[in-house]
């Protein structure tokens, strides 16, 4: 089969489900129900992709990477932002290591 045409065929096929929703769905005229459901969505995504990474960071000691977590969330919780948790982790971490903790 030709390359160009299988390339074209995987494009179009990706494409479809992407575009569609922007021509079928009005969300002036949704539900508040399926505004709010659909509010949550990039949080869910954002979790999904940091929790994983999150509780594997500190070479591979799963207490630490959660401790590490858990206060990130807190301080996000408390401060908001997203450098200061950051760094507040990042200390954590140095801190659990000089008690000789991981």
């Amino acid at each position: 089969m030709n390359i160009k045409m299988l390339t074209l065929g995987m494009m179009i096929v990706t494409m479809f489900p992407r575009i569609l929703p922007f021509y079928v769905f009005d969300a002036e005229k949704s539900p508040k129900k399926v505004k709010t459901f659909l509010s949550f969505i990039p949080f869910t995504v954002l979790g999904a992709l940091i929790l994983p990474g999150g509780l594997t960071g500190v070479s591979g000691n799963v207490f630490v990477s959660t401790f590490c977590l858990l206060v990130t969330g807190l301080v996000a919780w408390w401060k908001g932002g997203i450098i200061i948790p950051i760094v507040a982790a990042v200390c954590t971490a140095v801190l659990m290591n000089f008690i000789d903790i991981v």
